[in-house]
């Protein structure tokens, strides 16, 4: 037995043996070893193939391999997006992969394809998915704010699911000035209901060269947003990454406003009541800060989950979001809650064929808030407290329960208190007596195919959609805040509307090139999109009964429960609008020196927008740039300058906004009566006669854009500058207004008659750099505004803007910027009697209307934008902060009709006149303040810069987290909106403006921007 043992391993003996010298007789050898990036991380799946044969393998998780492989034989190390190595083998081989910079040239998405950055010749900003990762944006449109040049992002409200206003590049309008929004090639009219978490990239098309491929909806600039895609992944099966967020909200800054003894002297002086007044509805402890009442800390939750894989034949991308935000104030009144899913697929099915396709939709349901309930908690007094228990009402609110008067209480069941001094109402009472609720689907995607024929020639079509449906509901319940705000029954109105847009484009793209170095590109298409909307209302109106059966929002607050005796009302109308357009682009480089593009849109509207003899439009554009460094002079200059390209732009763009309704038609109104017959027999009838003139050369507004640039790189590209000035002049504003012949009577119909001017300089910085295994990065952005109202025609004076107690706040007037502020300017206070003077504009020797004139402009001259980011052994810092100079805004917080109000301290109380100090800044609490209210004394610096982000994260090391099959486990910490560098009292000069029109820098007491403190986690396996 021992013997056959001994001849068995003698035999295998023999054969390893055999086997090791038939190895070293063929030269085989194995290798071992490494393979990492240039920041010495393992790279996982990086293919090792001998040369000529189909002998390899690829790295394990930690970036190692093994291989056997003839001695003297070529290995491929080769990976996408990384230069491809071909060494020599060896026992040991630890290899650095280094990126393909020529394959990761960035590239910029363009109307109806992509440009390398290297061939652009027009004036395009770009924001990254990096640059919106991670924050607590809630609607894409902030994700432009401060990272890009040439583009001002105005917040109206921070109210959980409020959306902030775009303007590229100035503005152009009396009207609608919001850029055209371009979602993966479909036009969109409002982007809140994406997923800040599934953009790849936002470009902005700012000059008209780049935009006019858009024709007659580009005047105003254009967004285009890229979702995300599948990529190709390690292990050849895909990535699934989960992002969360937890956010606490609370008030960043609180004007300080009179407390109660403030309050109290201030009014008594003014006398709007007397002493003994205070005293009687007064303790004398009371001292009630209505900030502290009206907001609280709140919460809010971001969830993202999403799936990515991809190889040579397609690609598949699916997320699914959820985000949760209770805003400020007290209570759920002012709640967002949004739902959004996706998909984006591409495949070939052929080398000559490829199908793509994505859909997204959006559930999103938002509870909203009384406005004039904020402006109350500005306005009412210190001397009355929140609520009243019910045992201890005093005798103004036991009287109102006892006249059968319904008073709001709070979840306690305490009354909100009625004031005896402010004589409008209680915020908290106000706004709880309405039930207000807003609910939205939305639905968007494409579905296309590309063809390749034949080699550089691309056909494309895609049919796109976009679904809207909602509505709105509004509950009122019976209640009484004061003299002013009351409600004897209950009310309820709802608006449904559903809106969808279909749009179908067709266009050829060919590429050639030429001898090696002329580039020669086309693209030829055509677009049809037809929009159609509908909406319906209904309400029930107290008639002197209770309206619903039951005071009940949740279960009876419907029309089906409406009593016998309510009066409904219901209306509604379906409309539909249709256009047809041809587009076509050339392009043209030499040597890569050279660059040359034209292109021409064709648009046309149908009735609903424009009249029949006038629905054509054509907008061409032109551009050229000179990459000087390409030229054999350039050998001659300085090592450290790398790289320069000179641009210039010319080209046309219109805007639609304004044109909806058939504004140009001749309208007809009935109801006079005219004598019919003679004399002795006449009877009379009812006649019809034209309303309004009519205007068959209605058109729609045009820009004529010129931009001058340059794009430069130094230091081995780490500094990068981008430099563009631009002159842009938009003709043939849509006004209204103009004054009709009496000859002709009715009135004019709306006609092409003003003109604006932007000019401005526009400034992109970054440097990128590392030193050893730290690296670091910074980049600024700059811009500068110049903005003019240049033409209105003579009919007019001026077109009042936004109002209040019907004085016009602001106007849109020639010579002006767009929609100027507009009051009288304020000179000082009369040391003899306290009362405030101002100028006399007319010099007739008195103060009358005439005398109002420009005090101040809410149009920033600059804003600019820096981010600095730095990345240590694991450790991410991010460092981001925006700002805005140049601008104004006019407080009109307080108004006098509410001479009782509660007023900010230094702007009212402090360094007011009194006989004992006459030498004062404001008036006496006595004056007049009608003309004070509406007067450059109002108007105040808008500057600030606020640092948007503070972050800190941390990633844990791969050999940790491999461990629990995770790829990347980052966990990270942010300050969001902490800190504000400005001058202005008021709660937020971000966020202060009553609009984005003519409301712009008016400050009615908007809600304000939370600050937040963000814990988030980035999970990938």
């Amino acid at each position: 037995m021992k013997q056959n043992q001994f001849y068995r391993l003698l035999t295998l003996a023999f054969f390893l043996l055999a086997g090791t010298a038939s190895m070293v007789a063929q030269g085989i050898i194995k290798i071992t070893g490494k393979v990492v990036d240039a920041s010495k991380e393992p790279m996982i799946g990086v293919s090792i193939q001998e040369k000529g044969t189909s002998n390899g393998t690829a790295t394990d998780l930690d970036g190692n391999f093994t291989l056997n492989a003839r001695q003297g034989a070529t290995l491929v190390f080769s990976y996408v997006g990384y230069i491809t190595q071909q060494l020599s083998a060896r026992p040991t081989m630890n290899i650095t992969m280094k990126e393909d910079q020529k394959e990761l040239e960035e590239v910029v998405v363009v109307g109806y394809g992509v440009q390398k950055k290297s061939n652009v010749t027009g004036a395009i900003s770009a924001v990254k998915d990096e640059d919106v990762s991670n924050r607590t944006l809630t609607s894409a449109e902030e994700a432009l704010q401060g990272k890009t040049s040439g583009v001002q992002v105005i917040t109206t409200s921070g109210m959980p699911g409020s959306v902030p206003a775009i303007r590229v590049r100035g503005y152009s309008s009396n009207s609608d000035m919001s850029p055209l929004y371009v979602v993966d090639g479909i036009i969109m009219s409002d982007i809140s209901s994406i997923d800040v978490n599934d953009i790849a990239s936002m470009e902005v098309l700012k000059d008209a060269a780049s935009a006019a491929i858009y024709g007659a909806q580009a005047g105003n600039g254009v967004v285009l947003i890229t979702t995300k895609s599948g990529k190709n992944s390690p292990d050849k099966w895909g990535t699934i990454t989960y992002d969360f967020q937890y956010a606490s909200n609370s008030l960043a800054h609180k004007p300080r406003m009179m407390n109660a003894r403030e309050y109290a002297e201030f009014m008594v002086d003014a006398g709007n009541f007397s002493q003994e007044t205070v005293d009687k509805f007064w303790n004398g402890q009371t001292d009630t800060d209505w900030f502290d009442a009206v907001y609280e800390n709140s919460t809010m939750t971001k969830h993202n989950i999403a799936f990515s894989s991809g190889n040579e034949k397609g690609s598949v991308y699916v997320s699914a979001g959820y985000l949760s935000n209770d805003g400020m104030l007290v209570g759920n009144s002012d709640t967002f809650n949004r739902l959004n899913g996706s998909v984006k697929l591409d495949y070939k099915i052929k080398p000559w064929l490829k199908v793509m396709g994505n859909a997204n939709i959006s559930k999103m349901r938002m509870h909203g808030i009384m406005g004039e309930a904020l402006n109350d908690a500005f306005l009412m007094d210190p001397l009355t407290p929140v609520a009243y228990a019910a045992g201890n009402l005093p005798d103004n609110m036991q009287t109102v329960l006892n006249n059968g008067w319904n008073i709001m209480t709070d979840d306690a069941g305490d009354y909100y208190s009625i004031s005896s001094f402010y004589t409008f109402s209680n915020p908290l009472a106000y706004n709880a007596s309405n039930v207000a609720t807003r609910r939205n689907t939305r639905v968007n995607g494409n579905f296309g195919i590309e063809l390749t024929p034949i080699k550089g020639l691309t056909f494309t079509s895609k049919l796109g959609y976009y679904t809207n449906s909602g509505n709105n509901t509004s509950y009122t319940r019976p209640y009484y805040s004061s003299a002013q705000r009351y409600s004897q029954y209950s009310s309820f109105s709802q608006t449904n509307r559903e809106g969808n847009n279909y749009q179908w484009d067709n266009y050829l793209n060919y590429a050639l090139t030429l001898a090696k170095k002329h580039d020669i590109t086309a693209m030829i298409g055509h677009s049809f999109t037809r929009s159609t909307s509908t909406y319906t209302t209904g309400g029930l109106q107290p008639d002197g009964a209770n309206v619903l059966l039951k005071d009940d929002p949740n279960l009876f607050g419907w029309l089906d429960f409406a009593s016998s005796s309510a009066k409904k009302t219901n209306g509604g109308v379906r409309t539909m609008n249709t256009s047809e357009s041809y587009f076509g682009r050339v392009t043209y480089g030499y040597d890569g020196k050279y660059l040359f593009q034209f292109s021409l849109r064709a648009d046309a509207f149908d009735l609903s927008k424009l009249p029949l003899t006038n629905r054509w439009g054509y907008f061409p554009a032109t551009s050229l740039a000179w990459v000087t460094s390409q030229e054999k002079f350039w050998k001659k200059m300085p090592k450290w300058w790398n790289y320069l390209k000179i641009r210039g732009s010319w080209g046309k763009n219109g805007s639609i906004g304004a044109l909806n309704g058939y504004l140009y038609a001749t309208t007809m109104v009935s109801g006079n009566k005219y004598a019919y017959g003679n004399d002795d027999a006449f009877q009379y009838v009812t006649g019809t006669k034209p309303n309004s003139m009519g205007n068959d050369e209605l058109s729609w507004e045009t820009s004529t854009q010129f931009d001058l640039g340059l794009d430069a790189r130094f230091f081995n590209s780490r500094l990068n500058l981008s430099v563009d000035w631009y002159s842009k002049k938009t003709d043939d504003l849509l006004v209204t207004g103009l004054k009709p012949s009496l000859l002709a009577g009715g009135t004019f119909s709306p006609m092409n008659a003003g003109s604006v001017s932007n000019k401005g300089l526009e400034v992109e910085l970054s440097w990128r750099d590392h030193i050893g295994s730290f690296r670091y990065g910074v980049r600024g952005n700059f811009s500068t505004l110049k903005n003019k109202v240049t033409y209105l025609s003579k009919g007019i004076d001026y077109i009042s803007g936004y109002l209040r107690l019907n004085d016009p706040l602001t106007i849109f007037e020639e010579g002006s910027e767009v929609w100027h502020f507009y009051g009288y300017k304020f000179t000082g206070v009369d040391q003899a009697t306290g009362e405030p003077t101002f100028e006399d504009i007319t010099q007739d020797g008195q103060i009358t209307t005439d005398d109002r004139t420009n005090i101040g402009s809410a149009i920033p001259s600059v804003t600019y934008g820096i981010t600095l980011d730095a990345a240590w052994k694991g450790f991410d810092f991010i460092l981001f902060g925006s700002g805005v100079a140049g601008n104004q805004i006019y407080q009109s917080l307080f108004s006098s009709d509410r001479t009782t109000g509660n007023r900010i301290k230094s702007e009212w109380y402090d360094d007011r006149w009194t006989p004992t100090h006459t030498d004062a800044a404001h008036p006496a609490a006595s004056a007049d303040i009608s003309k004070y209210a509406i007067s450059s004394a109002m108007v105040h610096s808008g500057a600030y810069f606020k640092i948007k982000q503070i972050q800190l994260g941390y990633t844990l090391p791969k050999f940790i987290t491999r461990k629990a099959a995770i790829d990347r486990l980052r966990f990270y910490v942010s300050l969001e909106d902490f800190f504000t560098i400005t001058g202005y009292k008021g709660f937020d000069p971000e966020s202060s403006s009553a609009g984005t029109g003519s409301g712009q820098g008016v400050d009615a007491s908007t809600y304000p921007v939370s600050k937040k403190v963000v814990l988030g986690v980035n999970l990938t396996f």
